[in-house]
């Protein structure tokens, strides 16, 4: 495949799907379903349901996830976190301010975090008996909260408004300085679907015998990955396959288990 034709192509299916999750513009596309991304029931034309808002509404109901359980496994059983990097609206933000922002940053994601934040959330959701990440997701704030306030302009403005907008300039400053650092470090999306890297059906090989160890596919990693063998495996990588498009050596292929 030509060099840059996969961004390309990542690009546009980025677009698709930000036109699929708001097919509920037509109430009668509304379906309940759960998407595999970080996207806001909330939004006016959201046709599918969040799994971080979906797995917060269990807990407050005292009812197993199972309905969760069973399609985030599903999703992720065929692709590990590709929907991360070829679906989520906003990762693909995170990743254009982090390019226009020349990504000054590039922390060393360090796998525990989002999952110790995730343990925090769901212990606020349990403790609280509310929504308590709703009430302050920065994409529920760009997603929903903003668009509700645009197509509701009379509709008088409360102290959770202005919270979401704190979140989202916070959140928008670190996606200037260091990109997909919301995926690294916060996203319970990620969180959720991460382990099912190892189990995937779709995957990245790494051809060890063709790796000269330049590092060329991690200084493209939007993830921040830091070592070739962890390609694929890793509950960070997003399958975005810039490493696969960038290795000279044609060291990494996508491969099915």
């Amino acid at each position: 495949m030509a060099r840059m034709r996969i961004q390309r192509l990542r690009a546009l299916a980025q677009l698709l799907f930000l036109v699929l999750w708001n097919v509920g513009i037509l109430p009668m596309l509304k379906t309940g379903l759960i998407c595999p991304v970080l996207y806001c029931y909330g939004c006016p034309f959201a046709a599918f349901a969040c799994p971080i808002g979906v797995l917060q509404n269990f807990i407050i109901s005292g009812r197993l996830p199972l309905y969760l359980a069973g399609s985030l496994g599903l999703y992720g059983g065929l692709v590990g976190r590709a929907f991360c990097g070829w679906a989520c609206p906003f990762g693909a933000l995170q990743e254009l301010l982090g390019l226009a922002g020349g990504r000054r940053l590039r922390p060393t994601p360090k796998w525990y975090v989002k999952y110790l934040f995730l343990a925090l959330v769901l212990l606020a959701v349990w403790l609280a008996t509310d929504t308590v990440f709703c009430k302050l997701c920065p994409a529920g704030s760009l997603f929903a909260s903003i668009p509700y306030r645009l197509i509701n302009i009379n509709t008088p403005i409360g102290l959770g408004f202005y919270i979401h907008l704190i979140t989202l300039v916070i959140a928008l400053l670190f996606f200037v300085l260091a990109g997909r650092v919301w995926c690294s470090y916060l996203c319970p999306v990620a969180s959720l679907l991460g382990p099912t890297n190892r189990l995937s059906l779709l995957t990245i090989k790494l051809d060890a015998e063709k790796c000269t160890k330049c590092g060329i596919c991690l200084k493209n990693c939007p993830m921040n990955i830091t070592k070739p063998e962890d390609i694929g495996t890793s509950t960070d990588c997003i399958r975005c396959l810039k490493c696969v498009e960038e290795c000279p050596y044609k060291a990494l292929s996508v491969d099915t288990a």
